[in-house]
């Protein structure tokens, strides 16, 4: 039994080193709507390093996940590229924006409360427009 937990610890560190950020979006809308399901939302902090890639395949994904109370919170950290997730706060097609981007290069430069109001500065937004939409209920 702790061999089978091991392993599929393993498998989820693997899974989020990769560069498969559709699949892990995947996993984490599985892992919030199925497998420990609330009625509170859930807040994803996504980091990414750039060579984002798969554009076609995140949108999907994000367009998937806007109808779930599931906010994504993408990072990009000292690298380039970050493709879509640069282009979040105009992708068509979702119920609600879910998702916003920002990328710190200045990481030693910014202080705690700097970097916490980056990371939440379109949540209070998104639980509002989740509301109106019956996503989130409360």
């Amino acid at each position: 039994m702790q061999q089978t937990i091991d392993l599929k610890k393993k498998a989820d560190i693997n899974l989020l080193k990769s560069k498969n950020e559709a699949l892990v979006i995947n996993d984490v809308i599985n892992k919030y709507t199925k497998e420990e399901s609330s009625k509170l939302p859930t807040f994803v902090i996504f980091l990414s390093d750039g060579g984002v890639t798969n554009h076609t395949e995140i949108k999907k994904a994000l367009i998937n996940a806007a109808k779930y109370p599931i906010f994504w919170q993408f990072v990009g950290l000292g690298g380039s590229d970050y493709g879509i997730l640069e282009k979040l706060d105009n992708m068509p097609g979702r119920v609600v924006d879910n998702a916003n981007f920002f990328h710190v290069d200045d990481l030693q430069n910014i202080t705690d409360d700097q970097l916490y109001q980056r990371l939440i500065d379109e949540f209070p937004l998104w639980v509002k427009e989740a509301k109106t939409k019956n996503i989130l209920r409360g």
